[in-house]
């Protein structure tokens, strides 16, 4: 799955919400991860809304969305023996596998992994929505 990563700003962000033109274009990759940080900041600038499953991003796109995570990698820096560093999943499945998740880690077996959550997006059908 493709990664969406915050759009860059050089200068420091203003104390209030950021300005939708700081913010610029939204271009989302079909089931790209997005991380919540960047969904917390599309919103605060305009940009986006989010309801219950729909993504709504200024000028009328819609998207699916399913809560994730991204594994960031191994806490300890040890070998990651299950492959899942770098991998972005659907909360639910990590858990059917056995993972325990807190509030910043992944834990499966004994390893531990850092994550970042997020959502996985999807070009919604045509006609859903609000």
């Amino acid at each position: 799955m493709a990664a969406v990563d915050s759009p860059r700003i050089r200068r420091s962000p203003p104390p209030s919400a950021p300005s939708p033109a700081l913010v610029g274009e939204i271009h989302i990759g079909e089931d790209a991860f997005i991380s919540e940080a960047t969904v917390e900041e599309w919103a605060r600038a305009g940009a986006a809304s989010r309801t219950g499953n729909l993504l709504a991003i200024r000028g009328g796109r819609l998207f699916l969305v399913r809560d994730a995570v991204r594994v960031l990698g191994r806490r300890n820096g040890d070998t990651d023996p299950y492959g899942l560093t770098g991998r972005v999943e659907a909360i639910r499945d990590f858990i059917r596998r056995g993972a325990a998740i807190s509030t910043d880690a992944l834990r499966l077996g004994p390893a531990v992994y850092d994550i970042e959550y997020g959502v996985v997006a999807v070009s919604a059908p045509a006609g859903r929505g609000a």
